[in-house]
């Protein structure tokens, strides 16, 4: 007999028992609830199937060793799988350890080739915790195939067999999905069309931004952690919910997360958003699922193509004549669950929900629950927040990590060391003549005194560059602020203490960054930033300043996105910080921002500037100063403080 081609042919047949099986549940909610958890048996199945695969690739290599043994397991398996197909009551509960056992022994065919060949003590050890193993799978398959032949049920027993072999690692191939592709191509119009239509947020980029401020290594620590692997490989779905201080690198590791998804999409959708209080489109949930659905809306292994459920809507709109009507929250959380239905495993990742807009925050979690709950697949969400009551109330139910101080020592440590390296080479730093004594010293102290916070590590290191001997900066070390709120108050009052005209400046370009409809594009920015308003209204400009400059003034309160050309406000601790003043509260700056708007449209002699200044539909619009002007006066307006009291708005309006 040919036991070698008979192990291989039981291996195949073993292997189509089970896509037979994931064929007949291909339309259905395919799901048990295993030890108070729902698993998702779809998922389990394909694991199954990436294991089969996996031993089939080093088969011929195995049964040239031990064919009659290599065909015995895998007898056993086919046999219960056929019995499974005739008996469906049991068949769920039956898989779920089924898929375990199938992992180990495709990874102790592995050990013996690799180890067991040698006679050593070591292997001898080995080879008596294996045959220990295979002993307790033949106790597991004998008692299922005995409970399977008088149709009871196995649930019971199974959780007893599957505790001892719930420790298997997460399975890292999937079978490509079947994905229900509209039938017509879509021609590249229309799909951008389509595309825009859903969003316009430059996600992308975010990303590449903050992967740019993000130094190797930064958040490794989170993917080793048990916790995080338990989620990742557990055919559960769920959500993992990061908490931490502010400036505690959230979204840096939330960024590193994205990256090591993105490096292992077999069979699985990645889609992610990083919400930001700041611009109104990024806090609002409509515009943030909406921007998820337009990641998931595209075809895994063909960007060309759309998938059905966000076409159908587009096209339906479109015969209505009501394309300018975008996707509600519930429109989206419905979307969400179908495209999700199409893909084995999506991976979803959100950083700072509790930058979403307070009033709607409970809208979208609500809807994120939904999409978990409802989905016939695997849905996994990976999200950061600040330690929020109402957000940890709302996912009480799923896994948190608490970001300590001490779970990113070494991110600090790089960080500071990477910092002061670049403050002494660019001359910053006592114009670049720093000892290695000194520059140990204040790597050590800055690591201490940070408490974890990568913000105030960044703000400590600015306090030192404005020090001129060595001795100013051991006593600075001694005395820097320990708190962001400190060390922001520091920098405000420096800021305003300045004289001239600089002052005003950094104040409106706070204002214009906090308040905009819309980021402004740097050039935008800087001529938004050198408007005058006199009591009556006059319309008048300081002297213009430059991008560099402006930064050099706002002492690292600001950055400027190259990949955008927009301004941004450093972190939202500063922004936070600001709002604490009464002169950049929101509706003051609002009142600021609209009398500029109105004074410039109320002085057509100012509209000539404009005449040879380029505008057009880019990334935040590209509007200059006048066109914003034009479009948002209203809606600042609408924000002010009392209009009446206000004398200047009040002769403007009229």
């Amino acid at each position: 007999m040919n036991f070698q081609a008979n192990a291989l042919d039981t291996v195949s047949e073993a292997r189509s028992f089970v896509q037979n099986i994931l064929n007949d549940k291909k339309e259905n909610v395919w799901k048990i609830e295993f030890k108070g958890e729902i698993i998702i048996l779809r998922d389990i199945a394909m694991k199954f199937l990436g294991w089969i695969d996996r031993f089939k690739e080093i088969g011929d290599i195995i049964v040239q060793f031990d064919p009659v043994h290599a065909a015995l397991t895998w007898a056993v398996f086919r046999f219960l799988l056929k019995v499974c197909m005739d008996n469906h009551k049991t068949m769920d509960a039956i898989f779920v350890g089924l898929e375990n056992i199938a992992g180990l022994i495709y990874r102790c065919t592995v050990y013996e080739l690799l180890y067991l060949s040698e006679n050593s003590c070591g292997s001898k050890n080995l080879e008596k915790s294996m045959l220990r193993l295979y002993i307790a799978i033949l106790k597991f398959l004998a008692k299922a195939i005995d409970k399977l032949k008088r149709k009871y049920s196995t649930r019971t027993e199974l959780e007893h067999l599957r505790t001892h072999l719930e420790n298997i690692n997460n399975t890292t191939l999937h079978i490509q999905p079947q994905l229900r592709h509209i039938q017509c191509w879509l021609e590249d119009s229309e799909r951008s069309s389509i595309l825009e239509w859903i969003s316009t947020i430059p996600y992308r980029s975010h990303h590449e931004r903050i992967n740019a401020g993000r130094l190797e290594g930064t958040g490794k620590w989170l993917l080793e952690r048990e916790d995080y692997r338990t989620w990742i490989s557990s055919s559960v779905s769920k959500l993992l919910l990061l908490r931490g201080t502010p400036g505690a690198g959230k979204t840096y590791i939330a960024s590193k997360v994205i990256d090591s998804l993105h490096s292992n999409t077999t069979g699985m959708k990645l889609a992610y958003f990083y919400c930001n209080r700041a611009e109104e489109n990024r806090r609002e949930p409509d515009s943030i699922l909406s921007t998820i659905i337009r990641q998931l809306a595209q075809s895994l292994f063909d960007k060309n193509k759309l998938l059905e459920p966000i076409v159908d809507i587009y096209r339906e709109r479109k015969k209505k004549g009501q394309i300018s009507s975008r996707l509600s929250l519930s429109e989206s959380r419905e979307l969400l669950v179908q495209l999700t239905d199409i893909y084995p495993r999506t991976m979803i990742c959100i950083d700072a929900l509790d930058e979403v807009a307070e009033d709607k925050r409970i809208h979208m979690l609500k809807a994120l629950n939904a999409v978990i709950a409802e989905s016939k697949n695997l849905v996994k969400i990976f999200a950061t927040t600040r330690m929020n009551p109402e957000i940890v109330a709302q996912f009480k139910m799923f896994p948190r990590i608490e970001l300590q101080p001490d779970d990113n020592v070494s991110d600090i440590d790089q960080f500071v060391e990477t910092r002061v390296t670049s403050a002494i080479d660019d001359g910053k730093l006592l114009c670049g003549q720093v000892s290695d004594v000194l520059k140990t010293e204040i790597c050590e102290m800055l690591c201490e005194r940070s408490k974890g916070k990568f913000q105030l590590a960044a703000l400590q290191i600015t306090s030192l560059c404005q020090k001129f001997t060595e001795g100013d900066v051991r006593r600075s070390l001694q005395t820097l602020p320990d708190t962001l709120a400190d060390a922001y108050n520091d920098i405000y009052n420096h800021i305003i203490a300045q004289k001239g005209d600089t002052p005003q400046l950094a104040l409106n370009a706070f204002r214009w960054i906090q308040c905009s409809y819309e980021p402004l594009r740097t050039e935008t920015l800087l001529d938004a930033i050198t408007v005058e308003v006199g009591r009556s209204g006059e319309f008048s400009r300081k002297d213009t300043i430059h991008a560099n400059n402006l930064l050099k003034l706002c002492q690292n309160l600001l950055v400027l996105d190259e990949r955008l050309n927009v301004f941004r406000f450093a972190h939202l601790s500063v922004e936070e910080y600001l709002e604490t003043k009464p002169e950049l509260s929101k509706a003051s700056s609002h009142t600021a921002i609209a009398k500029g708007c109105l004074s410039l449209l109320c002085t057509p002699s100012s509209w000539d500037d404009y005449n040879n200044v380029t505008t057009g539909e880019g990334q935040y619009g590209d509007r200059h100063l006048l066109l914003y002007s034009v479009v948002f006066w209203p809606w600042h307006f609408s924000h002010c403080e009392d209009v009446n009291g206000c004398q200047t708005l009040t002769d403007l309006w009229n």
